[in-house]
């Protein structure tokens, strides 16, 4: 579920950094299963949530969802409204739209959770042993919404990791999972299946591809209607940069590389769907879209006019939506929107503009969202007693509206803002979205990063639907 694509990106005057030195970029996007007019956007900056398919978005700091730092939350939109994101305070699970609590597993580690389309939840442990701590490699499985899980099933071993774990979107039986393992400092990968929902795993075919020492495999498709075509993307390729697409069609007993190509030898990040009519589509951050027709999917051709894509989703109403740059950076020019979808490929319509969010969730006051993701309370502070914050000026939302020309006028902010000072006390002990200094200067303009930044540029994994 990692996607560990370490660009050096050059943050000039067009870039502009968000909460832990990362360019402002949205990472994934999730739909509500069955209501799908209810979506999270997880963000470099935090989450947004939309109530109304995208028309007006909210923002959630980073210290609400008890993550840091370049790490992004893999998260799962319930059909029954809730939350789950998976961080390193553990699974957790947000059910009033307010508060992300720990669930039965307390702090253990998850790296990948997911839905299936009956709305079972899956989670795989990642879960490193240490004192007092015999480790966890299993997949757990929810049929009532989070509230209890079965007793997990093997896949692997103690100390693999798990980077996706995916479900096909019309057989709730069949589960694709994958990761790796580093033994005596050499990573070899491993790719399972499950049957029964899974209940139980047996190991596929996870050998033959091209890969490098840093390479992930990520399942990225289970084509609709034909669960043993399963889609797989291969990254880092040649050491460094470019990601590869491979196709199975017998449940992974043999692979078969069909992106890219001779005709388009793509060295870039990609993005699949297994669209619901039949289409394969790769989008790139900055190489352009392709699209393979079904049924033989056999051509690839190149679309003209697509966005700059980090993430690539299809709704149940066929709509794609992207992932794109709402401010662009040095090689990665601006779309003018994080959020673009589309139904033929050639017409894209912006969905969120970064300037357009409309304020903070509204949260009751002794939450981390509204002490600290809105008025910037120190983590000591609020971890003594959150009655201690002081709630006079909403610095970290103004920071964030200094920082991003957010226009929205409902939480008056100072005219000339002066960040507080820095604390060093956080949930995950690293930079998180609240922190003083993520949004930098003092005044109501923009704040350009200048330099040459290494950042984790791609999120973790991208949801099939």
């Amino acid at each position: 579920m990692i996607r560990h694509i370490a660009l050096a990106v050059l943050l000039g005057a067009t870039g502009v950094a968000s909460a832990n030195g990362r360019p402002a970029g949205t990472s994934t996007i999730t739909f509500r299963q069955n209501a799908e007019q209810h979506i999270l956007a997880g963000m470099t900056f935090g989450l947004l949530s939309s109530k109304d398919n995208g028309a007006t978005w909210q923002w959630m700091c980073e210290k609400a969802v008890l993550y840091g730092g370049m790490y992004d939350p893999d998260y799962v939109y319930h059909r029954g409204g809730a939350w789950f994101a998976t961080t390193f305070d553990g699974a957790l699970v947000n059910r009033d739209g307010c508060v992300f609590q720990p669930m039965q597993f307390g702090k253990k580690f998850f790296s990948s959770v997911t839905q299936g389309p009956d709305g079972a939840i899956l989670m795989a442990a990642a879960d490193v042993p240490g004192a007092g701590n015999p480790g966890d490699a299993k997949i757990y499985r929810s049929t009532d919404g989070g509230m209890t899980f079965n007793n997990g099933a093997t896949a692997g071993m103690i100390n693999d990791w798990y980077n996706s774990l995916e479900v096909a979107p019309t057989d709730a039986s069949r589960v694709y999972l994958s990761g790796y393992r580093i033994t005596d400092g050499i990573r070899s990968w491993q790719i399972y299946k499950s049957l029964n929902g899974g209940t139980s795993f047996t190991p596929v075919t996870s050998t033959g591809f091209t890969t490098s020492e840093n390479s992930n495999i990520d399942v990225v498709g289970i084509k609709v209607g034909t669960p043993d075509t399963v889609f797989v993307r291969v990254t880092i390729t040649d050491g460094s940069l470019g990601d590869a697409i491979w196709r199975s069609d017998n449940a992974g007993q043999s692979w078969t590389k069909i992106f890219p190509t001779a005709t388009f030898p793509v060295r870039d990040n990609l993005s699949l769907v297994a669209r619901a009519n039949g289409d394969l589509v790769i989008a790139s951050s900055n190489s352009g879209m392709y699209v393979a027709r079904g049924p033989t999917n056999a051509t690839w051709e190149m679309v003209a006019g697509a966005p700059h894509v980090n993430c690539l989703v299809e709704n149940t109403a066929g709509e794609l939506w992207a992932c794109t740059q709402n401010f662009g950076s040095p090689g990665f020019p601006s779309d003018d929107a994080g959020i673009m979808k589309t139904t033929n490929l050639t017409s894209w319509t912006k969905v969120l503009r970064y300037q357009d969010i409309q304020g903070p969730i509204d949260c009751p006051v002794g939450t981390r969202q509204h002490n600290q993701c809105v008025y910037d309370c120190p983590d000591a502070t609020f971890d003594e007693n959150p009655a201690l914050c002081a709630r006079e000026v909403p610095k970290g939302w103004c920071g964030l509206k200094n920082l991003y020309g957010i226009t929205w006028p409902g939480l008056e902010c100072p005219a000339v803002f002066d960040s507080p000072p820095e604390n060093d006390v956080g949930v995950s002990k690293k930079p998180g979205c609240c922190s003083a200094g993520d949004y930098g200067g003092g005044s109501a303009t923009l704040v350009l990063a200048l330099g040459v930044g290494t950042v984790i540029l791609r999120s973790r994994r991208r949801r099939i639907r």
